[in-house]
């Protein structure tokens, strides 16, 4: 009786203690930009190339094709751990500028990280 007893006791403990480290998977919506991403686009560049370097925009506006929107978010169980709203900019079908519509603290140093990748992708 008191082995069946420990047994179960031993039982419940180590199921306790594994159900609380599941492993929580990211979950992407939406367009992810990334560092990488960010560093490769230069004003002047066509549709075509901030297209295939950034993908297929989220947003698409047909009554005003020279803006595209990218938006997007991470979460990995409650948390959310990225979230993406980027505007590019076109004038005569080139990248005139872009613009980080979110201010949030996932996305604090994007920006910052993005300049500095790409002043060395230059060099």
């Amino acid at each position: 009786m008191n082995f069946n007893k420990l047994l179960s006791i031993i039982t419940i403990f180590f199921i306790y203690s594994c159900a609380s480290n599941f492993y929580q998977v990211p979950i992407a919506q939406g367009n992810i930009v990334s560092l990488d991403m960010l560093s490769k686009l230069e004003t002047g560049l066509t549709k075509v190339q901030v297209q295939y370097i950034m993908g297929t925009p989220s947003v698409k506006d047909p009554f005003n094709s020279s803006q595209w929107d990218y938006i997007g978010f991470e979460l990995i169980g409650n948390e959310l751990t990225r979230e993406v709203h980027h505007t590019l900019f076109f004038k005569d079908n080139k990248l005139t500028s872009w613009s980080k519509k979110i201010e949030t603290t996932s996305n604090e140093n994007t920006e910052r990280e993005s300049k500095k990748l790409s002043t060395e992708i230059s060099k």
